[in-house]
């Protein structure tokens, strides 16, 4: 499985049409590491895990582009990635990458009108397929799943559990993740009617350049991108009184605590993190608003407990729900990352409870789709904690490669608890 990092991609002088390409290929590869893996594993008799990691990197990266990518002519592909083995491996490394890259170039097939289980093509990203010749998927449905979606074993098998057949899950994962817009609180809508439709009525798809965004969204504080299952865990808060006192205890990048601040507008809203960057972030969006503290986890805790009205703990997950959108985090091993993160949900969620006063409200969130993280945690707030339990609700991924972009929906769950 690989071991991905996080850091962003340096790609240092190129100029923007190379870079634009360098980080399709990163991402293509990002996604389709397992698909590509088997690809090249099957066609050149070695395991690719078991090659050094430059010759690696030059087989994935050739490899996606041969397969996944149309606009660089193959030739050009296997010339490139020739040359650059030759003087970044060693001299002798171009002739493997030249066999092996061929191999790949023949490979690929026509394309199809859709996947369902088929062993001669693969799925793509635009809802088609794409045949292979030379070469199968495993017969077995949930190694075939592994290889054509490129998940681990772990999540598929899990997914089985849950789903039975996970095959609208998995596929979910490659779609390309639109970018919509949380529109509920615009103050003038007429200045977005050329965003696109969404068949929730409070978001939009944004279709435009990136850099348009950024710009759109530097100028309008009434507009942030959200999706609608995350938007949704604030937008269902009742209360037959606003909150006078709000903490965002996971605040993040402060999506959600953008949402609080529109929501509950004459709310005190206190933003925290653990993570000194991110609240340098958030310092700079709520610079100029008196009605919103920025603060650190300690600070919150060193304080005098019990006083908050409302208790916001969107915790560190998994993040099974939104894989289409943060494609590295499919391949954590899920046993060690549950293992790991559920005690951390749990410690976040009675550090919330001692921030409320009696009567107070937790309201615990994921955007996983993992029951260890989400009725399993329910039930342990209830128990442990002795918090009652008011609401709960889980939202599966819509949403499948090539579908429209208003009909797509994150994953996520959350539960509301009274002190």
């Amino acid at each position: 499985m690989p071991d991905l990092s996080l850091s962003d991609l340096n790609t240092g002088s190129l100029d923007v049409r190379d870079a634009s390409l360098a980080h399709a290929i990163v991402d293509a590869v990002l996604t389709r590491w397992l698909t590509l893996d088997y690809i090249i594993t099957g066609l050149s008799g070695k395991n690719l895990s078991e090659q050094e990691p430059r010759m690696q990197a030059v087989l994935l990266g050739g490899a996606a582009q041969l397969l996944l990518m149309d606009r660089v002519p193959p030739h050009a592909v296997i010339d490139e990635s020739v040359e650059w083995a030759k003087t970044t491996i060693r001299p002798g490394a171009g002739g493997m990458v030249n066999a092996v890259l061929r191999k790949v170039s023949r490979t690929k097939g026509e394309r199809t009108d859709s996947w369902n289980h088929h062993l001669d093509s693969i799925p793509l990203s635009d809802g088609t397929g794409l045949m292979l010749h030379g070469i199968e998927l495993p017969a077995n449905g949930r190694t075939r799943l592994v290889s054509a979606c490129s998940l681990p074993t772990q999540l598929i098998r899990k997914w089985e559990k849950q789903f039975e057949d996970p095959t609208q899950q998995a596929l979910h994962t490659l779609s390309k993740a639109p970018t919509i817009i949380n529109v509920k609180h615009a103050r003038n809508p007429d200045d977005i009617s050329d965003l696109g439709v969404h068949e929730s009525p409070n978001h939009k798809v944004y279709t435009g350049r990136r850099a348009d965004l950024i710009d759109l969204l530097a100028s309008r504080s009434d507009l942030w991108v959200q999706d609608s299952a995350s938007s949704r865990v604030v937008d269902e808060l009742k209360f037959e009184n606003d909150p006078k006192i709000i903490i965002d205890f996971c605040a993040g990048q402060g999506t959600k605590t953008r949402q609080l601040r529109a929501r509950f507008p004459d709310s005190e809203l206190i933003a925290t993190d653990v993570d000194e960057k991110r609240l340098a972030k958030l310092s700079d969006v709520f610079i100029d608003d008196e009605q919103v503290r920025i603060l650190h986890v300690d600070q919150i805790m060193n304080r005098e407990l019990g006083y908050a009205d409302l208790v916001l703990a969107d915790v560190p997950c998994s993040n099974t729900g939104v894989l289409a959108r943060r494609r590295e985090a499919r391949y954590r091993p899920m046993r060690q990352q549950l293992a790991r993160i559920t005690p951390t949900q749990q410690e976040i969620a009675g550090n919330a409870y001692s921030l409320l006063k009696p009567g107070g409200r937790l309201v615990y969130s994921t955007c996983s789709l993992e029951a260890e993280e989400n009725e399993v945690q329910a039930e342990w707030i209830s128990s442990q904690l002795n918090m009652s339990q008011i609401d709960g609700h889980r939202a599966t991924p819509q949403g499948l490669p090539g579908g429209e972009a208003c009909h797509y929906t994150d994953g996520s769950f959350s539960a509301s608890f009274v002190k």
